[in-house]
């Protein structure tokens, strides 16, 4: 019998805000996977080295995505290497060569307050953790 490690989830200060406003966490389509259905993205690093690490690399934000930190214990958590499959090849490849694919979990439905709680104590130091997007993004630090 397979069990789930402690499991964390990191977002951003818009989407703690929604966290704390309907005390859910709830699963996002992938604009890439929408075969998949809506994704909770987890994982059981608790002090990520980068958010390339976990997979929260994106052009398109520029919000600190490990700002806040979500502890999960929930049985519906899979890890990623067991439905990769089903997501086309191309993106799979692309999305694992950011991070550490094998700390990845994923839910496929939304949580409720008994399976995670928020962590206060989180602290992130962003500048540690966050100098191979500031390189790869140039001079003025946008790592997207």
């Amino acid at each position: 019998m397979n069990s789930i490690p402690e499991l964390y989830h990191f977002t951003c200060d818009h989407g703690h805000v929604g966290i704390a406003r309907t005390g859910i966490l709830l699963p996002n389509i992938h604009p890439f996977m929408k075969n998949l259905g809506p994704l909770l993205w987890l994982t059981d690093l608790a002090e990520p080295p980068s958010k390339e690490s976990v997979g929260l690399t994106s052009i398109w934000t520029t919000c600190d995505r490990l700002a806040y930190r979500y502890i999960v214990h929930s049985k519906a958590a899979v890890h990623w290497f067991d439905v990769r499959q089903r997501a086309p090849k191309e993106i799979v490849e692309t999305l694992e060569s950011y991070g550490q694919p094998e700390h990845w979990w994923i839910v496929r439905r939304p949580l409720t307050p008994s399976e995670f709680s928020f962590d206060d104590g989180w602290k992130h130091n962003e500048s540690a953790t966050d100098t191979t997007a500031s390189r790869r993004a140039g001079s003025d630090g946008e790592s997207g």
